[in-house]
């Protein structure tokens, strides 16, 4: 027993001596860095003026200050909290500053082994957070606040300060604005020609995103509105970890992993598009998918067909959610089937074994997604640009269609694997996974694979960069799929097991946000830095009339797309598009371009009615 005390507080001393150092090698870092992340933090000069005498009594001070504090009996181990705080605070700031996924996966090893020490072994270090269902959800709802006004802060100060190009933004602000005249997806900066954007995508569900841009009719509306939409997904997220049998301060930590997860915050990052409604509508089927009731089936195929409306491809989001509620039948579903084994004798009675309500409910949703694709593919192939198997050019030999896809994927598997998962690939495999500690792959249940089945389809299998990237909207569908993954995996682990490793997951995405998403709030500062210069020159465009039609550089078309005709400025001087008037960004242009542009466009009988050199150039056709 007394070598059992002596271990215990040798050990104690150990952890104090690691945090200390932890803590005083941060506060260097804090200090040198002027409260900011040092930009040299990793450089071999940073700490050339640190006296070594000054960081040992830092360091001293930090550890009798651990000392105290522990002597305090709080029912809790402060210095495993004291641990895991200063090492995630060193780590966060090292992540932040590198914003390399080696830097964070090196580091994510230290914090794991610090994790796993202390939570798999002890849960007392939580045992001060004790939440009510009423107070977890209050905590849910707050973190998808705090979500939705970062990522609306972040885009609408992109859009504020001319950061929002054309392609897409200007696209569906000039949609928008035809929607609220007439109803209409009427475009004319998609493609050079005025065309409907259904044309282009199939995407009806805008429309439930139109009344509010008829109140507060703005560009910003719509980055507000993505916002809003991509952070309401952590309700349908918690609702199904509380029935999983989650706790609320469980499902709470799996909330603020939500809010976190570079995926989410990253898909916004080129402004608005309707895969944004895709996350909360499949957490949302999912959760009518987990309800016993009759009302539970109806909103199952309501959240299904209003996933069908965001995009021809959405299908295959529905059609996997239908495969898997069918293959599991139950299994993983509160939705089992009522009858008695009695009941089930006879020929009848197998025949309802068979044909329960998840397998009739899972059926049901392929067919409905098969026919919907086949409609959506037949309507763009006949009325429009056709759909875009360009992006599996890797699968699909030249003049090939879909089809040929799926002979390709079946009689050569090979090519599946080697095409997945490239270099470029594993970094994205890793950023949509480990902030997830892999829980998603935790499971004795293969079947649950089913639902990593998009992300490999829709992310790893195209040869279309974008796709596999978390700053893009190709994320959002594969993202509820893994989320309820999680759940599903969380909720049949043993107590401790899962408490470690959701707080590695809330440690690991905390890592992967700070090195990836924080980056993003440069548009914040930028924007009130220069918001003076960015509201004269939005003054500036004020002299365009409102009917008239226009052509735009990409990044100022957006400003001034609330119009019937605008189309996008092409490279060099000339433009096919014969308009009113002609915009063009100055920014980062020399003064001699720019007279070129003004010579160029003079002898297509444009004259100059404002030029601010390094900033705009507007010209109007002379009648």
């Amino acid at each position: 027993m007394r070598d059992t005390l002596t271990g215990d507080i040798q050990m104690a001393a150990i952890k104090r001596l690691i945090t200390s150092w932890t803590a005083a090698a941060y506060t260097i870092a804090v200090i040198y860095g002027g409260f900011n992340v040092p930009s040299n933090f990793t450089d071999k000069t940073f700490t050339d003026g640190v006296n070594i005498l000054t960081f040992l009594i830092l360091m001293f001070g930090f550890f009798l200050l651990l000392t105290y504090v522990s002597s305090l009996k709080l029912g809790f181990s402060s210095d495993d909290l004291a641990l895991v705080l200063f090492l995630g605070l060193y780590s966060l700031l090292l992540t932040v500053n590198s914003q390399s996924i080696t830097t964070v996966i090196a580091v994510l090893i230290p914090i794991s082994i610090a994790v796993f020490y202390i939570f798999y072994r002890d849960s007392r270090g939580l045992s001060f957070i004790n939440l009510s269902p009423k107070a977890g959800f209050a905590a849910a709802c707050a973190l998808a606040v705090l979500l939705a006004v970062f990522i609306g802060a972040y885009t609408s100060c992109r859009y504020l300060s001319f950061g929002s190009p054309n392609y897409d933004f200007g696209i569906f602000c000039n949609m928008f604005a035809s929607m609220a005249r007439d109803f209409t997806q009427t475009v004319s900066s998609e493609r050079d020609a005025i065309i409907q954007h259904f044309e282009v995508h199939f995407s009806p569900v805008y429309y439930l995103m139109l009344p509010f841009y008829f109140v507060f009719r703005s560009p910003v509306t719509l980055q507000i509105l993505q916002a809003l939409i991509v952070a309401s997904g952590i309700v349908p997220l918690w609702l199904i970890s509380r029935r999983r049998g989650l706790s609320p301060r469980a499902s709470v930590i799996l909330s603020a992993v939500y809010a976190l997860y570079p995926a989410i915050s990253g898909g916004c990052s080129y402004d608005l598009h309707e895969n944004c409604f895709l996350t909360a509508f499949l957490l949302w089927l999912f959760w009518a998918a987990e309800r016993k009731d009759r009302f539970g089936n109806i909103l199952l195929f309501v959240f299904a067909v209003l996933t069908l409306s965001v995009k021809e491809d959405a299908a295959v989001y529905v059609a996997f959610a239908g495969i898997y509620i069918a293959v599991t039948d139950g299994h993983d579903s509160d939705l089992r089937n009522p009858c008695s084994e009695n009941e089930r004798r006879g020929w009848r009675g197998r025949v309802s074994g068979i044909l329960t309500v998840p397998r009739i409910n899972g059926v049901l949703l392929v067919l409905i997604s098969v026919a919907w694709f086949g409609f959506t593919s037949w309507f763009l192939t006949k009325f429009g640009y056709g759909i875009m198997s360009s992006r599996y050019s890797n699968f699909i030999p030249e003049g090939g269609g879909l089809a040929d896809l799926l002979r390709t994927v079946l009689t050569n598997p090979a090519i599946v694997f080697s095409e997945s998962f490239g270099t470029e690939k594993l970094e994205f495999i890793a950023q949509m996974i480990l902030p997830l500690a892999c829980v998603p792959f935790v499971t004795k249940k293969p079947h649950r694979l089913l639902l990593l089945m998009p992300l490999l389809l829709i992310n790893l299998m195209p040869d279309y960069q974008y796709q596999h990237s978390v700053f893009f909207q190709y994320v959002f569908g594969s993202s509820a799929f893994i989320f309820y993954g999680t759940v599903l995996n969380l909720s049949e682990m043993k107590p401790k097991l899962r408490r470690t490793l959701l707080l590695l997951s809330l440690s690991s995405s905390i890592l992967f946000f700070g090195a990836f998403i924080m980056p993003k709030s440069e548009y914040i500062f930028r924007y009130f830095e220069n918001r003076d210069k960015y509201i004269q020159l939005e003054s500036y465009l004020d002299v365009i009339d409102d009917d008239a039609s226009v052509t735009a550089s990409t990044f100022i078309l957006p400003h001034i797309a609330d119009r019937r005709e605008i189309y996008q400025l092409k490279n060099g001087s000339e433009t096919e598009a014969d308009t009113d008037y002609v915009v063009i960004d100055l920014r980062g242009v020399t003064e001699y371009s720019a007279n070129e542009y003004i010579h160029a466009y003079e002898n297509k009988g444009y004259n100059t009615i404002r030029c601010e050199y390094g900033t705009i150039l507007i010209l109007e056709r002379i009648i």
